[in-house]
């Protein structure tokens, strides 16, 4: 086990969670949160939550919350020992996920497990001295697992097929339950004692957070609804029932918290409730949480960038579609010529004779921008195959930290195509020269915690026009960071403002996705794509969201990043893009996400990102609607990159016939 230092938090810049608030002398007084987790001890009735990354203990009908951790990652789902004397939590960032235990007494965690390990979703064994969690060993899919706290000794406890997560316990300790997530069926898993495992509930649709009644009778849990999700319970019945147990609120994912047979405990509208077991109306326990007043984040604005044109080809050519997305207006525009002169788009009209230039009629196709995934990781294998393969999913730009010089030296070729490649670094890169390659995005992790030369650090990045990237909102309030990662809230709602929480500080200036995992709709269809198929298999870190968050796209713009979701470049943006219209983004905004918002925020507008006279001629052919349907993205005919056009077919072969080329 490895101790666990804990940190000051007197330098928080910004808050992007929005709280109602009461001001004081230097502080907030916070008396709602977003997505937040409770659990009430059955002990002697205290509350422990998570707000704004750490963990708060509350007296048992509410009160002052007293902070318990502050830890460089988010601390969430706490759960209370049986004996009342520690919580277990839980920390995640882009690529770990860890366990504590925090003595309450003292308020010193530990971490458990192994280091290079993923945990999450753990749980209480009722003896109190084993913990049950779900984790992802590589060898499967994410399984349930338990733990000896004394030893340190781990067992897994199911290898199916998919995914196993979220299991529970009953309070004699003799039963578990637990979700199995396998393509698009969600199942809620019932194991007893001795005795095979039973499917309770399946559902096409998630279900989420299960919790078991303390006297065993029924297993409540979670189901997405038209507005929100309901609150239901499977009564252990033969055979079993499920009815609706809560009415239609507006809950955070988190399971029901149980004192004891009669009474419950859960987290709705920024607000802890508690109410009886039959009852309809609930009772609010109110708290107030004391945060520092945090300082304003400066205006930032991204330097534009210059983008030189490499080895374009020569001569004039037009493209001749059915329908045309410029990712500037909503919609399509109709029976429009976009002219190609060498590297560059030249002219977009409608359509008309062109003589002495060679017309390409691609007929009842949608012609779209080049693709962008703005924080993406770099292909595996050699660059002379890894350059056809993204281009085969319509991927015309990456940004990427660990970018390969000979992917830079030859995806500009019509040799061996590929995306352009724009450089991210680690906030302690030096700052580039005007004569060195630009940096386009800077990263931040959580090495130092927000110390005051890491913030200093930000601010130089940003004052110099680049934006700075937080893995987690933690750093990001701590150091004041420009980008977020949009799947770092974990919440079914990612809304930039929430009206009955208060106005919105400093918020960001763009949320990247990385909201895709195994639990996105349509990943089944993906992976039999054409692309996929050919390519990589099946492959990610599974991180496991509980939930398929929604977001409201008020006040942040959204971009496509997709490096966080593990999965292979190309095919993860599409994941990426699938994720969003699952999060209720219309087909309008997925497309400008990886398009005109990304160019923006790369100081790149009008060059990539949209089809407008000067802009970098990186063209998509697909068939099929993707404003109505955003999968036909990958429907893709032929892929126009610096002004060369390639067909599908063509990409595919070229990436096979150079498998092993160096």
């Amino acid at each position: 086990m490895v101790p666990h230092r804990i940190i000051t938090w007197r330098n928080v810049l910004w808050v992007i969670l929005i709280f109602s608030v009461q001001a004081v002398a230097g502080q907030i007084i916070a008396t709602q949160g977003d997505h937040l987790a409770v659990d009430v001890s059955r002990k002697d009735g205290r509350i422990a939550m998570d707000l704004l990354g750490s963990i708060w203990i509350l007296p048992p009908k509410g009160g002052a919350a007293i902070k318990l951790t502050e830890t460089a990652l988010p601390a969430r789902r706490p759960r209370w020992s049986p004996d009342g004397l520690q919580i277990l939590y839980q920390t995640r960032g882009i690529d770990t996920s860890r366990l504590w235990l925090a003595d309450v007494a003292t308020g010193m965690s530990i971490q458990l497990g192994q280091p290079q390990e993923r945990y999450q979703q753990a749980a209480w064994h009722p003896d109190g001295e084993r913990i049950v969690f779900s984790s992802w060993r590589r060898d499967s899919g994410v399984d349930i697992w338990e733990m000896d706290l004394h030893t340190g000794v781990e067992w897994r406890l199911s290898n199916l097929p998919g995914d196993e997560t979220e299991a529970a316990w009953s309070a004699d300790g003799r039963d578990l339950v637990y979700i199995h997530h396998k393509d698009d069926t969600w199942t809620l898993v019932l194991r007893r004692f001795g005795e095979p495992d039973v499917d309770l509930i399946v559902s096409d649709t998630p279900i989420a957070s299960p919790s078991w009644r303390p006297d065993g009778t029924l297993i409540t849990f979670f189901r997405p609804s038209t507005s929100g999700h309901t609150l239901q319970m499977a009564i252990l019945s033969e055979p079993v029932v499920e009815r609706e147990l809560g009415g239609r609120e507006e809950y955070f994912l988190s399971p029901v918290s149980w004192l004891d047979r009669n009474r419950l405990y859960y987290t709705t509208d920024g607000r802890i409730k508690t109410r009886g077991f039959g009852e309809w109306r609930s009772q609010q326990i109110h708290f107030r949480a004391t945060l520092d007043t945090p300082d304003p984040r400066p205006e930032i604005s991204i330097a534009e960038h210059a983008l030189p044109m490499i080895t374009p080809p020569s001569g004039n050519l037009v493209i001749r579609s059915s329908r045309l997305f410029d990712g500037i207006a909503r919609g399509y525009r109709d029976n429009m010529d976009v002219l190609l002169n060498g590297g560059l788009i030249e002219a977009v009209v409608p359509r008309q004779d062109w003589p002495d230039v060679t017309v390409l009629d691609v007929g009842n196709a949608t012609l779209l921008p080049g693709f962008i995934d703005t924080y993406s990781a770099m292909p595996n294998g050699s660059p002379a195959r890894s350059g056809a393969e993204l281009l085969a999913y319509g991927v015309t730009t990456i940004v990427s930290t660990n970018e390969s010089p000979k992917a830079l030296e030859m995806w500009d070729d019509e040799q061996y195509p590929g995306p352009r490649v724009l450089r991210a670094a680690n906030l302690t890169a030096t700052m580039p020269r005007e004569t060195d390659e630009p940096i386009y995005l800077i990263t931040v992790t959580t090495d130092k915690s927000g110390d005051v030369e890491q913030r200093e650090q930000v601010r130089r990045w940003q004052e110099n026009g680049t934006p700075v990237l937080a893995e987690n909102r933690a750093i990001g309030r701590r150091v004041g960071a420009s980008l977020l990662l949009a799947a770092d809230a974990n919440a079914p709602s990612l809304s930039a403002a929430r009206d009955h929480y208060g106005p919105a500080r400093a918020d960001p200036i763009a949320l990247i996705s990385a909201l895709a995992d195994d639990g996105t709709p349509g990943l089944a269809t993906l992976y039999r794509s054409r692309q996929a198929s050919q390519f990589r298999g099946r492959v990610s870190n599974r991180r496991g969201l509980t939930s398929i968050p929604t977001i409201d796209v008020g006040r942040s713009s959204i971009v496509v990043g997709s490096k966080p979701n593990g999965m292979p470049a190309g095919l993860a943006l599409h994941a990426e893009l699938r994720a969003l219209s699952a999060a209720g983004l219309s087909g309008d905004q997925v497309l400008k996400a990886m398009g005109r918002n990304a160019a923006r925020i790369l100081g790149l507008s009008g060059k990539i990102g949209q089809i407008t006279p000067g802009a970098r001629a990186d063209l998509v052919l697909v068939s099929g609607d993707p404003l109505i349907n955003v999968a036909d993205t990958l429907n893709i005919i032929a892929v126009v990159r610096n002004g060369r056009f390639f067909s599908l077919i063509s990409l595919l072969e070229r990436a096979q016939a150079r498998e092993g080329v160096e």
